[in-house]
């Protein structure tokens, strides 16, 4: 994925550009594992039976569906599903991750250690294989409707961040995985924006770095910015936040409207962001959603905040 750095005419895409599936799969493959490092990093130094910030379940709950299990399937049917052309077969995430808690729940640093490296290294397999190029193209079935395989598996590293922030405090939480996590929201809100036709470019920002996208028709780019990038160098819509409050807003872990009085994420050119909302109305997965919809239900015309805001999307 390109870095560029200083002003910048809004991006436009090459035509066909798809996102992290139009990048170097060797740049996508390094996102994903640092993500992945991040998590094992976690798991090896947590009290798996320690309460996590969701109610009712442990550490290790919220990690274990994480893993790749004997009856944990998901990843290696997506992949055959887009080369062998078929229709998946319903997926229903919550009921996945109950029965996978329930049947491993008693895991223990080791068991759940080795689950999760066996779920990296599949996802690592692939974007390093000979098929990434071409397969990671094609679309396949994601939370949010049919996207490039390559942006499906790359859009992995947000549910990890997410989960890392349910698992322990923001500032135990490495620095990699929630920088991941933004680049994996930027690149999907990027994929939304151009299955909705939108023209606009978006970023953002956050103390680890700026990720921003482009998109045009049917295309979208996604990159990475250099850091320390300051909104009004880069003139876009931009949301700048930590990458913890901001992957909070989006998931509604914490209270958007909270977040924007205290300034803890702020919104640059709020016109220019709710452009965006066309596209993202009505796709009830969408990780992201609620901190652009935060804006326009509390975002008069006048300037003043009003209204109260929504329940918030998860992915």
């Amino acid at each position: 994925m390109p870095s560029v750095s200083g002003p910048r005419p809004p991006l436009r895409p090459e035509p066909a550009a798809r996102g992290f599936a139009s990048a170097d799969p060797a740049d996508v493959a390094d996102l994903v594992a640092a993500a992945w490092a991040g998590v094992l990093e976690l798991a090896g130094r947590l009290d798996l039976g320690r309460p996590s910030r969701v109610p009712g379940r442990t550490v290790g709950d919220v990690l274990v569906p994480l893993g790749s299990w004997p009856e944990h399937t998901r990843f290696d049917r997506l992949v055959d599903d887009v080369r062998l052309g078929r229709d998946p077969d319903p997926d229903d995430a919550d009921a996945r991750d109950a029965l996978l808690v329930a049947a491993h729940r008693g895991a223990d640093v080791d068991e759940l250690t080795a689950a999760l490296t066996q779920a990296r290294d599949r996802c690592l397999a692939f974007l390093t294989g000979p098929d990434a190029d071409e397969l990671g193209r094609e679309p396949a079935d994601s939370p949010v409707g049919p996207l490039p395989l390559t942006c499906v598996i790359a859009a992995g590293a947000y549910d990890l961040a997410v989960r890392a922030l349910d698992a322990a405090p923001a500032a135990d939480v490495p620095a990699g995985l929630l920088d991941a996590g933004i680049g994996a929201l930027v690149d999907t809100t990027g994929a939304l924006a151009a299955r909705g036709g939108v023209r606009a470019t978006f970023a953002v920002i956050t103390p680890l770095g700026c990720w921003a996208c482009g998109a045009d028709g049917e295309d979208w780019t996604t990159m990475r910015l250099a850091s320390g990038l300051a909104p009004g160098e880069l003139h876009w819509p931009a949301l700048q936040g930590d990458a913890a409050d901001v992957l909070d807003a989006s998931t509604g872990r914490r209270p958007v409207l909270q977040l924007l009085l205290t300034r803890r994420l702020r919104l640059h050119d709020v016109p220019g962001l709710m452009t965006l909302l066309p596209a993202l109305d009505g796709v009830p997965g969408l990780p992201g959603g609620a901190a652009l919809r935060a804006a326009a239900a509390a975002v008069g015309q006048t300037g003043r905040l009003v209204g109260r805001i929504g329940s918030a999307l998860r992915a």
